[in-house]
């Protein structure tokens, strides 16, 4: 039997978001009678308390450097590219197939060397960086040309980049969007929340207006909400002192019971980044049936929100599967089934 590899650079015991859905996929694939292995590196991340997957686990050794480190963090990115790149010289196979996230962002290069194994690639597209980087420092447009044309030659060369939104960047003529869905569950009946509550949990880093956000929140606590903030990433330590965080919840029972107690749910982007990424927290909001409170949306994100609210999530690990299913019936030229069905 073929083998399904799931590479991304964050796995269990550690809650990346891309490790969590990468994880879950996996699962999914593993309940349709496929074979996998997730495989990811020994960094640090996110702390969630959680059983471990079903999945054979691999994990890699490489270079671990300091999260606040710009350049650690990117040493960290080579290493781990690096030792992803000798895993699939080693174990991939002929047929297999290999997804790629993109955590590490180099990983975008890997698609050749997956194709010398004869297996096929995805690329899972969380993160479009030619975009993203902005977040970090606005640089000059010519310079952003030019790196959107490295990345986008290199994922014209996979058989399929995954986007988790329509708003994403990079190549239309081998993409497929399928959108992120909740990690948690939420039983009906859920029980109403507290009333005049507002909560705001995850990550605020390059992707995030953070000024917006406050602002945001300021007008929440005016109008009489109790706003709680847990937070982790360089925008937590831009707020002010009436919304210092506290650490995110790490215990999955908790963090479900906090979502479930706010009335309003913050959700923050930067109107100057629209085709970078798109929030996953969305998806246990719109699930848990909270409202949204949405900064930042402009343009192509803006649209990938309002379709976002009425996509059926509960359908796109399904989505997954099809495409996989698609991509292990492709011929020996590469062409791969039509994708119009994933999108009905």
């Amino acid at each position: 039997m073929a083998t399904v590899h799931v590479l991304t650079q964050y796995i269990w015991p550690d809650a990346a978001p891309t490790g969590l859905y990468a994880e879950q996929l996996a699962a999914r694939i593993e309940q349709n009678g496929g074979k996998v292995t997730l495989v990811g590196g020994r960094g640090g991340y996110r702390e969630l308390q959680r059983c471990r997957p079903v999945s054979e686990i691999m994990h890699l050794d490489h270079y671990r450097g300091s999260r606040g480190s710009l350049g650690q963090t990117f040493a960290e990115y080579a290493s781990v590219t690096h030792a992803f790149r000798d895993y699939i010289k080693r174990f991939a196979r002929r047929d297999d197939v290999v997804i790629v996230t993109s955590a590490p962002p180099n990983t975008v290069t890997l698609a050749k060397a997956i194709r010398r194994r004869g297996a096929h690639c995805l690329y899972w597209l969380q993160d479009y960086y030619p975009e993203l980087v902005r977040g970090l420092r606005e640089y000059p447009a010519p310079l952003r040309r030019t790196f959107r044309r490295f990345w986008d030659h290199h994922l014209a060369q996979w058989d399929r980049v995954v986007k988790i939104g329509a708003n994403l960047g990079g190549p239309a003529h081998n993409s497929v969007v399928i959108r992120n869905w909740p990690t948690m569950s939420f039983d009906e009946p859920i029980a109403p929340p507290e009333p005049r509550t507002a909560i705001y949990s995850g990550n605020l880093g390059y992707g995030h207006d953070v000024e917006l956000l406050v602002e945001a929140c300021g007008k929440l606590r005016t109008a009489g909400y109790r706003v709680s903030m847990r937070s982790d990433g360089r925008g937590a330590w831009q707020l002010p002192a009436w919304l210092q965080p506290l650490p995110l919840e790490n215990n999955p029972l908790k963090l479900r019971d906090d979502l479930l107690r706010h009335e309003v749910h913050l959700v923050a982007a930067n109107p100057k980044i629209t085709q970078a990424l798109f929030p996953s927290k969305i998806w246990n909001s719109l699930a848990a049936g909270r409202r949204l409170v949405c900064t930042g949306f402009a343009g192509e994100m803006a649209v990938e929100l309002e379709t976002s609210k009425t996509a059926p999530f509960q359908r796109h690990l399904e989505q997954w599967t099809q495409l996989i299913q698609a991509t292990q019936q492709s011929d020996q030229a590469g062409q791969i089934a039509p994708l119009e069905p994933l999108l009905a």
